[in-house]
């Protein structure tokens, strides 16, 4: 069976518009989760005044801002990353594990309690948080040695969430077959990865020239948005692999 990027689109959208209300309710969860974690984590006040100023993006680089540091300073901001990196990978997993729930309840068609549902859902976050960990320390390496490595990363271990949730393969197993697959299907799998990139960069900028909106509503338009973004995204990786499949 080909598979092909106009009818993963038109699943994708139909998919989408009929769960919509479902999706847009577990967007808003996993957002004000963000910010309950945002309130117990406040960045110590030199730190906050540095992300307020922008003044990660009008130094000359990172390292000569965290050389200017004292050791007090240094360790306040560690240890804000750290937080942060865990938040934004409890929020990435809360998310990615209900819409593939979601996804694989009605694939099957089967009803299913909520109590049921939400049991299935926790019982499958731990190993997805681990997973998620590997997945976004080896595409930030990427990052980190050049732009085009991360975003090749990106598209490679897309897969591998979707894999793990058929239980037929570990996570490492998961991580090489969602490589060997999505290099086989990169046009494919790399058309949607780049419309949820550039999606995401143009909401960024879009939102950021927008001053007559409090900040924290802006905070919370653009967290939303994001994650309805990245459930699309879970879509259209979770339609191309059932297809793939049966092919």
């Amino acid at each position: 069976m080909t598979i092909t990027v106009s009818e993963l689109y038109h699943d994708t959208c139909y998919f989408f518009c009929k769960q919509i209300r479902i999706i847009f309710f577990i967007s808003m969860f996993v957002t004000f989760i963000n910010m309950l974690i945002n309130m117990l984590i406040k960045p110590d006040v030199y730190i906050a005044s540095i992300i307020e100023n922008n003044e990660f993006l009008h130094s000359r680089s990172l390292l000569e801002l965290i050389e200017n540091m004292d050791l007090e300073e240094k360790n306040a901001l560690l240890k804000y990353s750290f937080f942060k990196i865990i938040e934004l990978l409890i929020s990435k997993t809360v998310l990615l594990g209900s819409i593939i729930i979601l996804i694989s309840i009605l694939s099957e068609n089967k009803k299913k309690s909520i109590i049921s549902s939400i049991c299935s859902l926790f019982s499958f976050l731990p190993s997805l948080f681990m997973l998620n960990f590997l997945t976004t320390f080896m595409i930030q390496i990427g990052f980190m040695l050049l732009i085009i490595p991360g975003i090749l990363l990106s598209i490679t271990l897309s897969l591998s969430p979707i894999i793990f949730s058929f239980k037929e393969h570990g996570l490492i197993d998961s991580i090489r077959l969602s490589m060997h697959i999505s290099w086989k299907h990169i046009k494919i799998i790399g058309s949607g990865i780049l419309f949820w990139m550039l999606s995401k960069f143009f909401l960024t900028i879009l939102l950021g020239h927008i001053y007559f909106i409090n900040t924290n509503i802006l905070f919370l338009i653009l967290n939303i948005t994001m994650n309805i973004l990245f459930s699309i995204l879970i879509i259209y990786l979770f339609r191309f692999y059932m297809i793939f499949l049966r092919s």
